[in-house]
């Protein structure tokens, strides 16, 4: 599942959760106190986990990003460094006499 396709089934089960408890609320046999301090709560309850589950999901992108531009910092040294023994070898060739005679 993508991180996209995932983004969109949690905040799906959240809309879903938070829609599913407030109209079983409201149902339910309770006096409109009770009821709109049960929303409330619900309400609470819900936007700490998102909260939760975001910040979660924060840090492990973070972390990603930074093996990530760790693997690019590794990668580009090796290029750098290879691009250094490539032109190292093409000067020296340059630099040798020629073995055949000029015409």
């Amino acid at each position: 599942m993508s991180n996209s396709s995932f983004g969109k089934f949690v905040a799906g089960a959240l809309v879903g959760g938070a829609v599913g408890a407030v109209i079983g609320m409201l149902l339910a046999p309770r006096s409109g106190s009770e009821t709109r301090e049960l929303i409330r709560e619900e309400f609470e309850s819900r936007y700490r986990e998102s909260t939760d589950t975001l910040r979660e999901k924060s840090d492990v992108l973070k972390e990603k990003a930074s093996a990530f531009r760790e693997k690019i910092t590794d990668l580009s040294a090796e290029l750098e460094e290879t691009g250094r023994k490539t032109v190292s070898r093409l000067t020296e060739a340059v630099k040798k006499p020629s073995s055949e005679p000029s015409v």
